[in-house]
């Protein structure tokens, strides 16, 4: 299984980076890693017990994935977890805290686990997965901060 966290400084606070982030219909403006994301039942937020969709951009496009929402107190922290294995995933879950910076932006405190199936693909390839899910992070991180960068008046 791979593990990370990664902490990523946002230019607005911590409330407006919480709503850009789980405002599923912004968040597919600057996803780099989405294309489909929606709240199963309708709705453009998620909520603890909620289950969203989550289908992959580019060379992700095969990828999707349910996941349901352990946690969700905006603008402070939202876990979530893969619901059952899907494809390649035998696990994953993320959690991400919110932390106001003095200067009027925000960090953005991101932690994940994953865990590739069957188990001899997860024993090779867990620690490449998770580098490559750390990179893929970076760089969704990285468009969301841009996003929200051209938002600012």
């Amino acid at each position: 299984m791979a593990h990370g966290r990664l902490t990523f400084v946002m230019p607005v606070n911590s409330a407006a980076a919480f709503e850009a982030f789980f405002n599923h219909t912004v968040r597919l403006r600057w996803d780099t890693l989405l294309k489909v994301a929606h709240v199963e039942g309708g709705g453009t937020h998620p909520y603890v017990g909620a289950i969203s969709t989550n289908s992959g951009r580019g060379w992700k496009l095969g990828m999707s994935m349910r996941t349901r929402f352990l946690a969700y107190d905006p603008p402070r922290h939202a876990s979530a977890e893969l619901l059952g294995p899907t494809g390649l995933f035998a696990l994953w879950a993320a959690s991400m805290r919110f932390r106001d910076r003095g200067d009027g932006g925000s960090d953005v405190i991101y932690t994940y686990s994953i865990k590739l199936r069957p188990k001899w693909l997860g024993a090779l390839f867990d620690s490449f997965a998770g580098v490559l899910f750390a990179w893929e992070t970076r760089r969704r991180f990285k468009a969301m901060a841009r996003y929200l960068e051209k938002q600012r008046f």
